[in-house]
């Protein structure tokens, strides 16, 4: 039995990981790492509509976010947004790209030069082109903590041959394949080969909720969604929440779900040995509140917006010297938001914005940090709720979805709509440390699953047979399914017998 893991979405990724990236790469390293059985990783070509092979030093690579593909010329994987060149050879679209594309085309040239010649005395010209040729944000993203730089390269320089899957593999989707991948096309090449398709789904919020979320997001997530229910052979949940929002949804359309397995994500909880250093200039230890998430509408920043504007305005802010910080990059339909942000009152002096944040500055953020808050709507799951109780921070949490569910009693939960509740609760955990203290002690007791565990549970999980599946040795018969004996097939020298 073989394990196979798509990188698609991981190795389309430009900056430190958040969400779902953290997830892909801490699952893959675990992949990288696994003995319980022989290990392959693909990305998948939306050119030629197939899975290639990615070398296990490539894999590392990504995994590592040392490369990033850009391919935001290439055709859109689901087909829902088909551009006139889409249809074009390759060379003709590349042709097209060079022309009205020619920045990024020189950036990924001069990014596959440098993977293949790391040590070439020219390199460092060509980096000082490459330099130049970046928007400000750009060189942000490629930046490392160690000062080196992430390589953006094309698709070529991580793909290899095409991966024909066979009996025995169990290839594992993840997360954003859903746009980044063609279900329906790997299940067609999954099927016939015998191999099984297994997807990590973290939740079906666009479903839920299509009003957070752009139109046609919510059309391209609920295809994929009910596609992947009739073609995939096994799906992994990560919460009894999401678990059960599934079943709702599949027994309203009359559904048949694939087999489903539960296993909850890890945590960060390692990174509190790496951290060195002090917050950002401005932000001091101990007298900030923080809030880590993406920025966009599920995660309620304007609920928090509104009870600081209360608190700034009843002087408890100015009395306390408190801030509050954003810790989070900007996500989709944030216009409002941000224009929210910025006309607040306390917009860069007690209410702080910070973006593009590596690890070991959250991590540092984290410890610092007087308390956390976490009023999003709805979650799947809720890492950063995890995250700050894993450092021994008093939280306070909204009710929404399954973060109650994976806080428990240790943190205080409130619901995401009660300005009220959010407002008192906040004021008093300012003013006296004391209210918040038995939070910080449960805190303290909070055992967090590492992302060790939760990841080689998840390849248990992607690896468990299914009862049609032959698992042989050529040093005994090994029974195929749970049939009882007078019936069930055995593998006899490569044939099947009834017995």
């Amino acid at each position: 039995m073989r394990l196979v893991v798509d990188l698609t979405s991981m190795v389309r990724w430009l900056g430190p990981p958040v969400g779902l990236v953290r997830v892909q790469r801490h699952y893959a390293a675990a992949a990288a790492a696994f003995k319980a059985s022989e290990v392959a990783f693909t990305v998948f070509d939306p050119i030629e509509r197939v899975l290639r092979q990615v070398s296990p030093d490539m894999a590392a690579e990504i995994i590592a976010g040392d490369i990033s593909c850009d391919m935001s010329f290439y055709p859109d994987p689901a087909r829902i947004k088909m551009r006139f060149y889409d249809r074009w050879p390759n060379w003709a679209r590349q042709l097209l790209m060079a022309m009205m594309k020619p920045r990024r085309v020189l950036i990924t040239e001069i990014g596959a030069f440098g993977r293949r010649n790391p040590g070439n005395p020219f390199l460092r010209f060509l980096e000082r082109i490459e330099n130049r040729l970046m928007k400000e944000n750009e060189r942000r993203q490629v930046a490392r903590e160690d000062g080196s730089r992430v390589r953006i390269v094309p698709l070529r320089t991580v793909a290899g041959e095409k991966y024909d899957l066979s009996p025995g593999d169990h290839l594992l989707l993840m997360n954003s394949d859903w746009a980044h991948t063609d279900v329906a096309v790997i299940s067609s090449d999954a099927r016939p080969a015998g191999a099984k398709l297994i997807l990590l789904l973290n939740d079906i919020i666009p479903i839920q909720f299509p009003e957070w979320y752009k139109p046609h997001d919510v059309k391209r997530f609920t295809g994929y969604v009910n596609l992947a229910a009739g073609l995939a052979d096994r799906f992994v949940l990560t919460s009894r929440r999401v678990t059960t929002d599934v079943e709702d949804y599949a027994a309203k359309l009359g559904i048949h779900l694939p087999e489903l397995k539960l296993v909850p994500l890890g945590c960060d909880s390692a990174r509190k040995s790496k951290a060195d250093g002090r917050p950002p200039d401005g932000i001091e230890t101990d007298r900030y509140i923080l809030f880590v998430s993406t920025i966009e509408p599920r995660k309620n920043h304007s609920l928090l917006m509104d009870v600081w504007r209360r608190l700034v305005l009843d002087g408890t802010v100015a009395r306390s010297g408190m801030k509050l910080v954003f810790v989070g990059r900007s996500g989709w339909m944030v216009d409002g938001i941000l224009e929210k942000l910025h006309s607040h009152p306390g917009y860069g002096k007690s209410l702080i914005h910070l973006y593009n944040v590596d690890d070991a500055m959250l991590s540092i953020l984290y410890q610092n940090s007087a308390f956390c808050v976490y009023p999003s709507l709805y979650e799947g799951y809720g890492l950063p709720p995890v995250e700050a109780l894993a450092y021994g921070k008093a939280l306070i949490a909204s009710t929404g979805g399954a973060i109650s569910e994976v806080v428990g009693s240790s943190g205080l939960c409130l619901d995401p709509l009660d300005v009220e509740g959010w407002e008192s609760t906040m004021r008093e955990w300012i003013i006296s440390p004391a209210a918040r203290a038995p939070y910080e002690a449960k805190a303290r007791e909070f055992v967090a699953r590492s992302w060790e565990q939760a990841g080689r549970e998840t390849l248990e999980a992607t690896l468990a047979p299914f009862k049609d599946e032959v698992r042989c040795k050529s040093d005994r018969v090994t029974v195929i399914d749970d049939r009882p004996p007078a019936v069930r097939p055995v593998l006899l020298d490569g044939q099947c017998h009834s017995v």
